[in-house]
């Protein structure tokens, strides 16, 4: 595509565009705004109106509230109606055309009319519908105010309870004054500033279709409709029954608004026609000036690429304007790049093998290596650290440093970074932090970091020295585990030794003596108490045992659920479960392999404990949840609870909150739910009871030994 063809279509598409905007503005932005403005015009005018149909309705009211707390006219009501000088002085045609009423009328407090009257201009035959027992005109409010459509037209309707003067006598009927709209000097103001007004029967009609007729008997909110040279709003004032009444019909001339549209399009089009012309002036100018000259410099340059020696290319300079310039400038362009190009393959050459050479150390490193920005990104890392958290390379390039970390540590883990260098002196930058560290599925490994720094430009970077130390705190642990149980084995087999047989003869000989001295109640109780604390040394000696020994489970299928009905079952039978209830909910059909003896006997000691943390009785509630790798069993008490520091020491041999218990309890079924290669969490707050959950791997689990 040649450069004066490109010229011309960019031109074209320029106008195209201009024309595309001018179009689009006055479509959507200036027309819209002269039908908005007119819109808001006739908006305020039907306002207005309904204000005025609310200021004549506070007028009459007022009227009405003054006559019927009117001695004379409690008085009248008091006479029945029949106070002939209060009907000659007060209910004749010069009141209704002085007050510009259309209706009186006086009810009693049955509903029956005392006195009606009407202003002599028109027909009121069949018009007394507010008569009825269940109009709100016969209702004591503040406001009884409303409208009526009579066949002389709407009619405006205030309502007061007769009383005296001074407010405090009871009520003897009611007052209700009426106003037809077209009396109204103010309603006749209102059509000579605002156009035509007129009040139609709420129906359907030539200018008010059935859908029209339904949006107003739904809605408050007025139809604008243009027909023509004129624009039509209608808006619907309900009766006193919340009923529409009538339909208010304002006409208002918009040949202004249609000349102004008018005038817009003509100007879009003008606009239009003026660029084409300036566009063909402009490109009559590029072709002399601009294409010309740029298609010779073209020439030029393909005469450049077929010339064997660039330095024998002639320079001719076909004007002395910019073009020339740039056309005499050229050739050394070319001269300077071939020799930069020269450059530039030598320097990526060992670049290139710089990169290769680093990457291959890097990727060698036993620990992960991996370079972040200030933003906690990553930018690098090596095999050694995408194989640590079971990623790919690639797939953590752009990610945020904070994937591999826990939920506790990736935010304290961004705030060191983007706090640096106030952060220079944290243990991360010196000998190192120990975190945790999340795999790609979710799994979480301990890992040791160190972080140092690195200024490149006014960028800061950060290398991040990353080991995986799961095998070295297994190590760890279970030397910890060996030396504890070692010792508590040796203790345990000592114990047993040399207490379990003396006790033994202990309790024997306590209860030979029980059946010697049978009458002596003080004898009696003392040797009981004594079988009992032997029974209690020798119950802890057992469970030190248990606790020292190898647990190997002999597994079958068990349904969990079917066997916490089970031990819940025993329990009630006891004595200290009698006031605890128990609850079951969750999957009751999956089975896994288990040691049923082993789990019931963690089951029987976490209902205990439950039932002892609720002295005054509760619910016991287990429930059993089947994710994706393991089953949960959960057990929740509404006990007291415990704190942050009582629950670390649960499962620290020989720890204990009760008076008589010996702190081997939880730390045995740690060690059974353990042997079947899975873990138990304890889950409390002081008075908000506890939850203990058992986690069984869906899988052959594994044994564990002392």
């Amino acid at each position: 595509m040649s450069l004066r063809f490109k010229i011309l279509l960019m031109l074209f598409a320029t106008l195209s565009i201009y024309g595309l905007m001018d179009y689009t503005v006055h479509r959507l932005f200036v027309l819209p705004s002269f039908l908005q403005q007119e819109r808001i015009r006739v908006e305020e005018h039907i306002d207005h109106t309904m204000q005025i149909l609310t200021f004549e309705l506070i007028g009459l009211d007022r009227l009405c509230r003054d006559w019927a707390s009117w001695d004379d006219s409690y008085a009248f009501m008091n006479s029945g109606g029949t106070d002939e000088n209060y009907i000659a002085s007060n209910l004749v045609q010069s009141t209704f055309s002085n007050n510009a009423l259309d209706l009186i009328c006086y009810v009693d407090n049955q509903s029956k009319e005392v006195w009606i009257g009407h202003s002599d201009k028109h027909d009121w035959s069949g018009q007394e519908e507010f008569l009825q027992p269940y109009s709100p005109l016969l209702k004591v409010t503040e406001n009884n105010t409303g409208f009526m459509m009579t066949a002389a037209g709407p009619m405006l309707l205030s309502s007061r309870p007769i009383t005296d003067s001074d407010e405090e006598a009871p009520y003897n009927g009611f007052l209700i004054l009426g106003r037809l709209l077209f009396d109204s000097p103010v309603m006749q103001l209102n059509q000579h500033l605002h156009g035509s007004v007129e009040f139609l029967l709420p129906e359907v009609s030539p200018l008010i279709s059935e859908d029209d007729f339904e949006f107003l008997k739904m809605r408050e909110d007025p139809i604008i409709k243009p027909i023509g040279n004129t624009l039509h709003t209608f808006k619907v004032v309900r009766d006193i029954n919340h009923m529409p009444a009538f339909i208010v019909h304002m006409k208002t001339d918009r040949s202004g608004v249609i000349h102004g549209l008018e005038t817009i399009s003509y100007d879009a089009f003008s606009n239009v026609f003026s660029g084409f012309i300036t566009i063909g002036i402009f490109v009559l100018f590029l072709r002399r000036n601009v294409i010309k000259p740029i298609s010779k410099l073209t020439r030029h340059v393909n005469s450049i690429n077929t010339a064997e020696d660039l330095l024998t290319v002639p320079l001719k300079t076909p004007s002395e304007d910019e073009i020339g310039v740039l056309w005499q400038g050229f050739n050394q362009m070319v001269h300077r790049l071939q020799r930069d190009r020269l450059r530039r393959l030598a320097a990526e050459e060992a670049l290139r093998s710089n990169e290769k050479r680093i990457h291959a150390i890097l990727d060698t490193a036993p620990d992960g290596i991996i370079t972040v920005d200030q933003n906690g990104t990553i930018e690098s890392l090596n095999r050694a650290a995408a194989r640590m958290f079971d990623y790919e390379p690639e797939e953590l390039i752009g990610q945020s440093i904070s994937l591999l970390a826990q939920e506790e540590h990736a935010g304290r883990l961004i705030m060191t970074i983007n706090n640096y260098p106030e952060t220079s002196h944290y243990k991360c930058f010196d000998s190192g932090c120990e975190m945790s560290g999340k795999k790609f599925h979710g799994e979480h490994i301990p890992v040791h970091m160190r972080a140092s720094s690195v200024q490149i430009g006014t960028d800061t970077l950060f290398v991040w020295i990353v080991r995986d130390i799961s095998d070295l705190k297994a190590m760890h642990d279970e030397i910890a585990q060996s030396k504890r149980l070692a010792a508590i084995g040796e203790m345990g087999a000592s114990i047993a030794h040399e207490i379990r047989n003396p006790l033994a003869g202990i309790g024997g000989a306590a209860q030979m003596l029980l059946k010697s001295v049978k009458d002596n109640p003080r004898q009696v109780a003392i040797l009981n108490e004594i079988i009992i604390l032997v029974f209690r040394i020798e119950n802890t000696v057992n469970q030190m045992l248990d606790y020292a020994r190898a647990w190997t489970p002999n597994q079958t299928l068990i349904t969990p659920m079917q066997l916490l009905k089970e031990v819940a079952t025993e329990a009630e039978t006891m004595e200290n479960f009698k006031r605890i209830h128990f609850s079951f909910s969750g999957d009751d059909s999956t089975a896994i392999p288990l040691d049923e003896d082993l789990i019931r006997q963690v089951l029987w000691n976490l209902f205990k404990n439950g039932a002892e943390a609720m002295p005054e009785g509760g619910e016991l509630a287990a429930r059993v949840q089947v994710g994706e790798s393991e089953l949960i069993v959960s057990i929740q008490d509404q006990g007291t609870g415990m704190d942050n520091e009582t629950i670390k020491k649960l499962f620290t041999p020989f720890f204990t909150t009760k008076i008589y218990g010996t702190g081997l309890g939880l730390p045995i079924c740690q060690r059974i739910i353990e042997a079947h290669g899975g873990s138990i969490a304890i889950h409390s707050a002081v008075n908000q009871g506890t939850t203990i959950s058992l986690r069984f791997p869906l899988c052959t689990p594994r044994q564990i030994t002392a």
